[in-house]
C-alpha cells in the first residue's frame, strides 16, 4: 500500500514526453498519487523535447516514459546538471531498459516504487559521438548491421496510420518477423568495421554488431550476455556473416544469450573507449536510430546514473 507521508520528498521533478499516449494516461494516476501524499510535495512537470532550464532544488526525478524518453531524460538532465537519484515510470512499448533492471512494467507498481523506493544503484552511461559532432547518451544496447537496418523499417511500419496500433499490439513479436522476413528475402550482405581502442586496432565484418551496456535488446534479445551495467565497460558482440537458415537457427539461442559458442567465428570483448568506422549506415541505440554516421566514438561514464530499484 503506498505510503500516504510524503516527509522525505520535498521536490520532484517529473520529465516524460508529449507525444506518448502511454506516458499521457500514466501522468494522471501519478497527480493522483501526489495530491494523496501529505503533505505533499512540490512537482515540476518538464518535457524531454523542452529546452533544459534549471529546475530548481530536486530530491527525486521521476521518467516516466519508454526507452526513448529515458534517452532524451539524461541528456536532459546532464545539460542542467541535476544529480538527483531517478526513478524510471515505464510507459513506453518495450521498455527493455525498465526490464532490464527489473523495474515493474505496471504503472501502479511503478509509481509506488517511485515515491517508496529506498534502494538506488549507480549505472554505467555510455556517450557516443557521431561524425565528430551529434552525440548522445546510451544506456542499454546500441546495434550495426542487420539489427539496425531491421529497426529502421520497423519505425517507418510503425509510423503508418493504417498498421501502428496492431504493430503497437504485437509489440516485441513484430520485431522478430520482421527480421524473419527480411533475412527470409535473401542472403545479407556482409557489412564491414573498422575498430579502435586504446590500445589495438583491426578490420571486422559481419552481418550484426552490437554493443552492449547491459545485456538485453528490444525483440527480447540478449546480444551481450556478459555486460554489466556497473563494471566499466562496454561488451561488443559481432556475429558474423550466415545464410538465412543458419541466423534462423541463432536466434533462439541470442534470445537465451547462449549463442557466444554456437557458430565459429562470434567474436566478443569488451572496452571503455571505442572508435567504429563504417560506410554510411543506420545507428540504433536503446530502440531508436539516431543517425548513419560513418564514424562513431563510444566512452563508457562509470556509475554515472542513479537509479532506483525494488530490493
Amino acid at each position: 500500500m503506498m505510503n500516504r507521508s510524503s516527509d522525505r520528498l520535498g521536490s520532484l521533478l517529473v520529465l516524460t514526453n508529449a507525444g506518448s499516449r502511454r506516458a499521457s494516461e500514466v501522468r494522471q494516476e501519478l497527480e493522483d498519487t501526489v495530491a494523496a501524499l501529505d503533505p505533499a510535495p512540490r512537482l515540476t512537470w518538464r518535457e524531454v523535447t523542452s529546452t533544459p532550464e534549471d529546475p530548481g532544488p530536486v530530491d527525486r526525478v521521476l521518467i516516466v516514459g519508454g526507452d526513448g524518453t529515458i534517452h532524451l531524460a539524461l541528456r536532459w538532465l546532464e545539460e542542467v546538471q541535476v544529480k538527483a537519484p531517478a526513478a524510471i515510470i515505464p510507459a513506453g512499448t518495450g521498455n527493455n531498459l525498465a526490464r532490464g533492471l527489473g523495474i515493474p512494467t505496471t504503472p501502479a507498481e511503478a509509481i509506488a516504487l517511485a515515491f517508496e523506493g529506498s534502494t538506488t544503484r549507480k549505472i554505467d552511461v555510455v556517450r557516443y559521438t557521431l561524425d565528430g559532432a551529434a552525440s548522445g547518451w546510451m544506456l542499454q544496447v546500441a546495434a550495426l548491421g542487420f539489427p539496425a537496418v531491421v529497426a529502421g523499417r520497423f519505425d517507418r511500419l510503425r509510423k503508418q496510420p493504417i498498421i501502428r496500433h496492431p504493430i503497437r499490439w504485437l509489440g516485441d513479436s513484430c520485431y522478430r518477423i520482421l527480421a524473419i522476413v527480411t533475412l527470409l528475402g535473401g542472403r545479407i550482405a556482409p557489412f564491414s568495421w573498422k575498430f579502435k581502442t586504446h590500445d589495438s586496432r583491426w578490420d571486422a565484418s559481419g552481418m550484426a554488431l552490437f554493443l552492449g551496456n547491459e545485456g538485453s535488446i528490444g525483440g527480447g534479445f540478449r546480444p551481450c550476455p556478459a555486460a554489466l551495467l556497473d563494471d566499466g565497460l562496454l561488451d561488443q558482440c559481432l556475429i558474423p556473416t550466415l545464410s538465412p537458415w543458419a541466423a534462423l537457427k541463432l536466434f533462439p539461442k541470442i534470445s537465451r544469450g547462449t549463442h557466444l559458442d554456437a557458430v565459429p567465428d562470434i567474436q566478443y570483448r569488451q572496452d571503455d573507449w571505442l572508435r567504429i568506422e563504417q560506410l554510411s549506415g543506420p545507428f540504433l541505440v536503446d530502440g531508436d536510430i539516431v543517425g548513419h554516421p560513418e564514424v562513431i566514438e563510444l566512452e563508457v561514464l562509470a556509475r554515472h546514473f542513479e537509479v532506483y530499484l525494488p530490493r
